[in-house]
């Protein structure tokens, strides 16, 4: 009955923001994530801990100003959400547009490769808006997700997510499904920005700092040859986006798999890292990206601001 209500609220919540005018969702949704921001100690300590990590160079007042511009962004994401249903091919350009040097071009180019794309991607700006408004402008996608434990939502939001013609592949049953839509010169999208298991992953460094990523990229971009093509949208001051296509990478290939997965893992990580350098306040702060740690590390989460800074200057000694 409690995930049922949770179900209802957000549907409510998500009418609601499909009705109003994007003028006046906008400011309440900055309003209602900076409310949050300060009132969950949990995700806001959490934030803080990831910024002392990325960026150990940035004054405390400056890395709270990025954790609320992240969480507003968060709200924005959910706007975007909500509104997926409007999405057509007649309004599409008014809300997100290819960047002319680094967009379609560079997925063309990649795509004509013919043996798939796989989109290196993560939890920067709209992310449930880029495979939408990708797909609406004629190049669906399948991607990974991990379904949310509330299956009503999970229901709703699978709808949403393939209203406009993408395919929503379960993190569960996503090896073979992934390599069916690969191998006919399809296009799969995976956020590999999270923490993982140790059974999945491998400890790639991350802002210098090791981090438990996903190795599924890298298996499937070795084993089929597909293009791996980082792709992000970026906010324009007009509330409106940009979508980037870099261009697709130049795997790393020694004929070891096992190297050649953890090497082009790192190699992701830093693409990655270099995107959420280049517009912070974009990315999902709130997420224990470092949950993971090798043996004998501490819990980041858990050091106090002193000892968290004395096993990052130590860390990143120990690296040079």
């Amino acid at each position: 009955m409690e995930s049922y209500l949770v179900y209802l609220i957000c549907r409510a919540a998500l009418l609601f923001f499909r009705i109003v005018p994007r003028a006046v969702a906008h400011p309440l949704l900055d309003l209602l994530a900076t409310m949050v921001y300060c009132l969950d100690g949990y995700h806001r300590r959490i934030a803080r801990v990831n910024l002392r990590i990325a960026f150990p160079e940035l004054g405390a007042a400056e890395l709270r100003r990025i954790a609320r511009r992240s969480f507003r962004n968060t709200g924005r994401n959910l706007l975007e959400i909500s509104r997926m249903p409007l999405l057509k091919r007649e309004n599409i350009a008014s809300l997100v547009e290819y960047d002319p040097e680094n967009g379609l071009n560079n997925y063309l180019a990649a795509h004509s490769r013919g043996k798939g794309v796989l989109y290196l991607t993560g939890h920067f700006s709209a992310w449930e808006l880029l495979p939408a408004a990708h797909c609406v402008y004629g190049y669906p996608l399948s991607f990974v997700t991990r379904p949310l434990d509330n299956r009503a939502l999970e229901a709703y939001l699978l709808r949403m997510r393939e209203l406009p013609g993408n395919r929503v592949i379960s993190k569960k049953n996503a090896a073979r499904q992934t390599l069916k839509a690969l191998s006919s010169g399809g296009d799969v999208g995976i956020l590999v920005d999270q923490n993982t298991t140790l059974q999945e992953g491998c400890f790639a460094a991350f802002f210098g700092i090791p981090a438990a990523t996903s190795k599924s990229m890298a298996r499937f971009a070795l084993h089929t040859d597909a293009a791996v093509v980082p792709v992000f949208l970026t906010p324009m001051r007009n509330g409106h986006y940009r979508m980037k296509f870099l261009p697709h990478l130049d795997l790393i290939r020694t004929g070891d798999e096992d190297h050649d997965v953890e090497a082009n893992t790192q190699m992701f990580n830093r693409v990655l890292e270099a995107i959420i350098r280049e517009n912070p306040d974009s990315w999902l702060w709130g997420h224990k990206r470092w949950k993971n740690q090798p043996p004998g590390n501490p819990d980041l989460y858990t050091l106090s601001p002193s000892d968290l800074d004395r096993f990052l200057t130590d860390a990143r000694n120990r690296q040079d």
